[in-house]
């Protein structure tokens, strides 16, 4: 059957655009697609027909009849004697290109005439045009129009690395955990870095049962950290993440410390009291290297000073026990080392409420096995610790993927990555982040850079990122600084980013043959960044509140005999 057209072109039409007439029956909506069939095409050194597909991105109507200088009693009138009015609807399309023979894209060369049939696109054609490598692409979601027509992504989109751009509350992570568990199932070796939990849930799917790659999802916690958002059993069990302290260069721990590189005699002070544990053979962490300071400082034990002073006020000093031997003040100690090893206890002693620091290191080769996803929980940590872990972590794979020790590709997930490679803040993490944006593609190290705040991002990076998932953004300077490192987005498709709806993205770069725009499909997995129900939670608090509350019983007043 001979499909009809839905319009045709009128005025002036260009090879990159045109606009068509249509009627309030046919009009397509904003964002669908449309072709031009006959179009004539030099291809290959001889004319060709071919199909030009084109988006419609404005809608207008006007009537000669309903004119903008009407007044309201006019139109009223007009409107009471039942006049039937033929509204003007005119479309603008912008030229998406054509597929050849082997079906790659091209953009025309010439333009459409004036009288040219329009007609709906149909599925068929989408799905060819927007999907590339569909034996192992991605699946990520559908046309905004086309719920029926999938949208897959090419994994070779990912090779100079994938920036994916959102505001709070957009869907940044759901598509993210859609994009993850897709590669994971295609074999990846996928390590998360997640500061919020977002992504420790996915072993389970949505109504809680293990998914069918459970047992490739493996979630590394720092001992101890108290009020997280998902307790071990809510995620299935997690392995302790822990960094072996005593391996430690001086400088790393000094770093982590928060000691300033000028504080010359507290680094002297921490460098020869790790000497002194490593002479003593012991496999040393922030509590043994604070009491070896305060040995060095001539600090008293604690249970010693008060022990002091409760006999002091009981009036038994002849019964304060004597300084043991180990404390005071060390002979062979310069007084510059002493004051430095008194001022360095207060600095790693606030290492010391971390459970972080053990006796191993997470061993990277686990991380690097093929078909795993490992995510690296990271809230609840102080950002000088989070920045140390995303350091070492990348470091280690680095040194293995520069000497040809990494056997496969490895994708990592640097999520809230504002934080860790920021634009004009100092971050430990920041320089290798960098040299992996620039050359990890030559490694097969490649980033998924996840970010709410792209203008605070460092631009070495987000600019090293070929490909984008844009989803909505209405901050001016983030729309600007999206709009520097997405070469392919075109004013019409930088003007929809305030307007898109939650889940909704475009897609950019090499991850697909151009530019289109998505909703995001079904998720398998369990989603750990979703919002709350503010009014179910408050009505949880009501509940235990009441349940808390022991009721309270009237006594019970007779009334007064009448008199």
């Amino acid at each position: 059957m001979n499909q009809a057209p839905i319009g045709f072109v009128v005025g002036e039409a260009r090879s990159d655009s045109f606009i068509f007439v249509t009627t309030p029956e046919l009009c397509p909506p904003r964002l669908e697609y449309v072709v031009l069939k006959g179009i004539q095409e030099k291809v290959s050194g001889h004319t060709e027909e071919v199909e030009v597909l084109a988006q419609v991105t404005e809608l207008s109507a006007s009537s000669q009849v309903f004119d903008s200088a009407l007044t309201f009693q006019e139109t009223e009138t007009i409107l009471r004697a039942e006049y039937s009015s033929s509204p003007r609807i005119i479309a603008t399309a912008t030229v998406l290109g054509y597929l050849d023979c082997k079906d790659r894209v091209f953009l025309p060369r010439s333009t459409p005439l004036p009288g040219d049939r329009v007609y709906v696109a149909p599925d068929e054609l989408l799905e060819r045009f927007f999907t590339r490598n569909i034996r192992d692409g991605i699946l990520v979601g559908t046309l905004i129009n086309r719920p029926q027509v999938e949208v897959k992504i090419d994994p070779n989109g990912l090779r100079r690395h994938l920036a994916i751009i959102a505001q709070t509350g957009a869907g940044k992570s759901y598509l993210a955990g859609i994009l993850l568990e897709n590669l994971l199932q295609l074999g990846g070796t996928i390590i998360v870095f997640d500061p919020n939990s977002d992504y420790v849930c996915m072993r389970k799917d949505r109504n809680g049962r293990n998914t069918p790659f459970a047992s490739d999802v493996s979630v590394y916690r720092v001992p101890n950290i108290q009020g997280r958002r998902f307790s071990d059993e809510e995620i299935g069990g997690s392995h302790p993440y822990t960094i072996q302290f005593s391996r430690l260069g001086i400088d790393e721990i000094c770093t982590l410390a928060g000691i300033p590189e000028s504080y010359a005699n507290i680094r002297d002070a921490i460098k020869k009291a790790c000497a002194e544990l490593e002479e003593e053979n012991i496999d040393y962490r922030p509590p043994e290297l604070v009491q070896k300071l305060k040995e060095m400082a001539g600090v008293m034990d604690e249970d010693y000073l008060s022990l002091h002073t409760q006999r002091f006020l009981e009036g038994k000093e002849d019964l304060i026990p004597e300084l043991p031997s180990k404390v005071g003040k060390r002979k062979g100690l310069s007084v510059e080392t002493i004051k430095g090893a008194d001022r360095a206890v207060k600095y790693i002693e606030n290492l010391c409420s971390y459970d972080i620091w053990g006796f191993s290191d997470v061993p990277i080769d686990e991380l690097l096995k093929p078909v795993r996803l490992s995510v690296i929980d990271l809230a609840g940590l102080e950002r000088s610790v989070t920045e140390f872990v995303v350091d070492k972590t990348l470091r280690e794979i680095w040194a293995r993927a520069t000497t040809g020790k990494l056997s496969y590709p490895a994708f990592v997930v640097l999520e809230e990555a504002h934080t860790f490679v920021p634009q004009d803040k100092q971050s430990h993490c920041r320089e290798i982040i960098n040299r992996i944006a620039s050359e990890g593609r030559k490694f097969k190290v490649f980033l998924i850079v996840i970010t709410q705040r792209p203008h605070k991002i460092h631009q070495d990076t987000l600019s090293q990122c070929a490909s984008q998932i844009i989803m909505k953004l209405t901050n001016p300077e983030d729309q600007e600084a999206v709009k520097k490192a997405a070469e392919n987005l075109s004013s019409s498709l930088f003007s929809d980013l305030p307007g898109l709806n939650i889940g909704e993205a475009i897609l950019l770069g090499t991850l697909t043959r151009v530019p289109v725009m998505i909703k995001a499909g079904e998720r398998m997995t369990k989603e750990g960044g979703s919002d709350i129900d503010v009014p179910e939670a408050l009505r949880g608090a009501l509940k235990e509140k009441q349940a808390a509350t022991p009721p309270v019983f009237l006594e019970r007043v007779e009334p007064e005999e009448a008199i």
